[in-house]
C-alpha cells in the first residue's frame, strides 16, 4: 500500500482557530485540526489541537485536508510578528496590501525621526 505524504497548510491562528490562506484551494474561515488519524473510526473533536498559545501567529501545519478538519496535525513551524505581518499581507484579505504604493509612502510609514 502506497503512503500519502502529509500535505502543507500556511494561515494564521485567529480567535483560537486556523485560519487556513495557502494553499489557494483553502476554505473560507477557520478549519480545525486534530492529531487523530484518518478513516480511523475515532472523533475528530477527541484528539483536537489547542491552538491557544499560537494566537495571532502565522503557522505552517502538516496533515490531511479534509474539509472542515485537517487530520494528523502537526505545527511544523510558527512565524514572529514580522513574518507573521507579511504572511497576512500577502495571503490574507484581498487589497490589504497595496503592491502599487510607491517607495516615498512606504518611506513615510516607517520613518523615524532622528532626534
Amino acid at each position: 500500500m502506497e503512503e500519502q505524504m502529509l500535505e502543507q497548510f500556511l494561515g494564521i491562528v485567529r480567535d483560537g482557530a486556523f485560519e487556513m490562506l495557502w494553499p489557494d484551494y483553502a476554505p473560507a474561515g477557520a478549519v480545525r485540526l486534530t492529531t487523530v488519524q484518518m478513516g480511523k473510526g475515532r472523533a475528530p473533536e477527541s484528539a483536537e489541537l489547542d491552538l491557544s498559545k499560537l494566537e495571532g501567529q502565522a503557522i505552517m501545519i502538516a496533515g490531511y485536508d479534509d474539509g472542515d478538519w485537517i487530520y494528523e496535525a502537526q505545527v511544523v513551524d510558527q512565524a514572529g510578528p514580522i513574518l507573521t505581518m507579511v504572511v497576512d499581507a500577502l495571503f490574507g484579505e484581498e487589497d490589504e496590501f497595496d503592491m502599487e504604493s510607491d517607495d516615498e509612502e512606504f518611506e513615510d510609514d516607517f520613518r523615524v525621526d532622528a532626534a
